[in-house]
């Protein structure tokens, strides 16, 4: 019983702290900006928070850091909580744990410096790792459309499919970066790209969190002593 105890506080924790980390995250990408003189939330991107040169340097790389190990520990969690869904919950928890590692772990720990104009290879690594977490992140929805289909939940099915297309939007329009337009709204408000691309997903990882405890709470009524298993909200 005690085992069964910890195991649904670490179930429960692993859901609290990816909302609570998702939420601190948007909070500290508008704190750190604020420490840094010149920088524009919509035209900025959030790497250059944590370059070498950055004030906040440090505690960008940290925080990064932790919010990777708080992906994986959520992505763990996630397999655990829904593992009698079938295989594709193993694929959705790799996906959130890539997201951890890439857009986490990864990016905190590579700089994304640059040399007279050019990418360092700290910088490269930066952006291919955090790619894969990105990627990870918009497979993501289709994943879950496969686990809670159109039949068995409608309304998270559509949701998903919302998510999923405001995120590619958002990433393409963040990729035109790259374009040679230079004067054109949709390159030189990167930053803004980059930000409804993080929101999206982390209403969309919460959401998910949410679904757990739900899930969670429902699994431990049934197996209560004369529950009559007609709890099903």
């Amino acid at each position: 019983m005690r085992n069964l105890f910890l195991k649904k506080a670490l179930l429960f924790l692993s859901a609290f702290i990816c909302i609570a980390g998702c939420i601190v995250d948007v909070v500290l990408v508008y704190v750190f900006g604020n420490q840094i003189p010149g920088y524009n939330q919509l035209t900025h991107t959030m790497s250059s928070l944590g370059e070498s040169a950055s004030p906040v340097s440090g505690a960008v790389t940290m925080w990064s850091i932790m919010l990777g190990f708080i992906f994986i520990f959520f992505g763990m969690g996630f397999r655990e909580v829904f593992k009698a869904y079938g295989k594709e919950t193993l694929t959705a928890s790799l996906l959130i744990i890539f997201y951890g590692i890439g857009e986490g772990i990864a990016s905190g720990t590579f700089k994304a410096d640059h040399i007279n104009g050019a990418l360092t290879a700290g910088a490269i690594v930066h952006d291919i790792l955090g790619g894969i977490g990105v990627i990870a992140a918009m497979i993501l929805p289709l994943v879950m459309m496969k686990i809670f289909n159109r039949k068995s939940n409608p309304l998270f099915f559509r949701f998903s499919v919302i998510i999923w297309a405001i995120g590619l939007i958002s990433m393409l329009l963040f990729s035109l970066r790259f374009a040679t337009f230079d004067d054109s709204p949709i390159k030189i408000y990167n930053g803004l790209w980059q930000r409804i691309f993080l929101i999206d997903y982390y209403i969309y990882f919460a959401w998910i969190a949410i679904m757990m405890i739900k899930h969670i709470n429902r699994k431990a009524n049934r197996s209560l002593p004369f529950n009559n298993g007609t709890n099903r909200n």
